[in-house]
Order: structure tokens, then sequence, then C-alpha cells
């Protein structure tokens, strides 16, 4: 089995499983995602609840790829993972930015557009299940599902700064802007919790399936859509670079401090596998902090 391209939260590979039975000879595309064995991106990383939650989107026909196993049992290969099929398909590049190239940026402005549209949609549709009918409850429920999202990200943040041994100033004066906006009287629905185009796979013009699950939460739908709106604004004028002309515009994103901790995170476990210079600033200098930084100076916090 291979690692894949992109992807940092788990320890992710790519093979084919290859066997004969009365049938005949038998091979098939897999993917395996195993707990991985120190930090994540965030504290408490669960492979199981992943799982379980593909399985309840499964049963809604939600376009995730068919689940083959799980194993909790540590011994087997070193931590919990679990088995699925791979879905043949392309998710549009962020390493190097689909805006400036790649299959994604040279696609006719009307794919792009339809791909664009797909996956929103797909995260929309999430929202509008029936979350108690699938048995999605075990997520669980709260009264006002931004702060506790919002309560979750601050926790974070104060744990991965006691990781790194530094402070993120942006993010403590976000956090608190946050918390004076948050709306009253709030939808609850299912959020798939890190709506993107790089998790999207695409064929033939259409949306194959929809990838990655671990901060999947019952929460606000706007959340999925703040985030979709905000990490696409990330990978342009976060870096300074021209969004491609095809895709549909928005002009406000509403998750940049969302985005800012996960590229801090990101940073920190680079540092740790040493694939970063250990005084390395990506922590503080990306996309998604010169975002944060934009909105800061735009709203005052």
């Amino acid at each position: 089995m291979v690692p894949p391209g992109d992807g940092y939260s788990n320890v992710t590979l790519m093979g084919q499983l290859d066997w004969i039975d009365e049938a005949g000879h038998h091979v098939r595309d897999v993917v395996l995602r195993l707990q991985p064995p120190g930090d994540s991106i965030f504290p408490g990383h669960d492979v199981e609840r992943q799982y379980r939650v593909m399985e309840a989107l499964a049963r809604a026909d939600v376009p995730v790829p068919r689940l083959l196993g799980l194993e909790l049992d540590e011994a087997v290969l070193g931590g919990p993972f679990y088995l699925m099929e791979r879905i043949e398909g392309q998710v549009p590049n962020e390493n190097p930015l689909y805006h400036l190239e790649g299959w994604f940026h040279d696609l006719p402005p009307a794919q792009v557009r339809r791909y664009w549209f797909a996956g929103i949609e797909a995260a929309g549709s999430m929202a509008r299940l029936n979350w108690r009918d699938l048995g999605l409850d075990f997520l669980g429920v709260s009264a006002s599902p931004l702060a506790c999202r919002l309560n979750y990200y601050a926790e974070a943040v104060r744990w991965a700064e006691g990781l790194v041994g530094r402070k993120y100033p942006l993010l403590h004066r976000a956090e608190a802007w946050l918390r004076a906006h948050l709306p009253t009287d709030e939808p609850l629905g299912f959020c798939w919790g890190d709506a993107k185009l790089g998790n999207c796979l695409f064929r033939d013009g259409q949306l194959m399936g929809v990838l990655d699950f671990e901060q999947a939460s019952l929460g606000n739908p706007v959340d999925d859509l703040a985030w979709w709106l905000m990490l696409d604004d990330a990978l342009s004028r976060g870096y300074d670079v021209p969004r491609l002309a095809s895709l549909p515009g928005r002009d406000e994103s509403i998750a940049a401090w969302r985005m800012a901790f996960i590229m801090a995170r990101i940073a920190a476990l680079f540092r740790a596998r040493g694939w970063i210079p250990a005084d390395s600033d990506m922590d503080e200098r990306n996309g998604g902090s010169a975002l944060l930084a934009i909105h800061a100076q735009h709203y005052g916090f």
C-alpha cells in the first residue's frame, strides 16, 4: 500500500485486495485509514467515530466510499483502522493551488461551475438529512451549535499552543469577536465538518464521492457553507494569488479563525516530523493567517 498525495490528519494508505474464491479471482482497489500514533491536526482523533458517520451517510445514499470493515484491536496494525473501497476520480489540487494550475484549473468554465455547485449541494443535502433517523445523535446535541464549535476550537488552540510553546494572539482576538457576535435561535443539522473542493471526487463531469468526516458534527449548517467559501478564499486571497476566474463569486467568509488554527496545527506537525525547519514560521505565515489578518483589519479585532 502507498500513501496518497494529500491529507495530514489520518495515516492513509491506498492499495489492492487480491483474493481467489469459488467465484474466481478478485481484485479491489481499497483505502486504509489508520488512527495516527501521535498528535493529529485536531485533538480527540477517532477513526471509529468517522466510520460510524460514514455508515449512517451511506444509508442515506450520500456518495461516501463503500466501507469494508472496522478493526479496533490495536495489535493488528498498531492502532484502530478501517478499510473502504477506493472511488475512482480526481480531487481539485490545493498544492499547487487549483487557482493557478492543475487539472481543475484547466477545465472549461462551465464544468468548473458545475463541480463547484455539486460540492455545495452535497454539503446542503447532508444538512437536510434526518440525523435522528440515521442514528447520528451520538455526535452530540447542543442548544447553541456554533457556540459549541467555538468552544471546541478555543480549547484546541490552547492545546496546540501548549504543544508548540507559542501563543497565537490573533486567534484569541478573533475568538473574542466571534463570541460577541454569536447568533441566537440557530437551526440544527448534520455538518460535514470539512466541506471543501479538495474533499470532493469528480469524474466525467460528475461528483463521484465526498470524503473526510473526522470533524463531522451536529451543528449549524452555516458552518459548512462558511468553511467551503472561506477555504477557497484563503487559497487565493490568502496567498495573494488571483482567484480562478471561472469559479462562481462570493464576497465574504465567516470562518477565517478556524482555517488559521488548522494551518497552525499543520505547521506544528510538519516541524515534529522534520518536514520543515524547527524555526519555520509556517504556522503564522500561511493563507489562512493572512486572510484572518485581513478580516481582523476589516472587523476591528
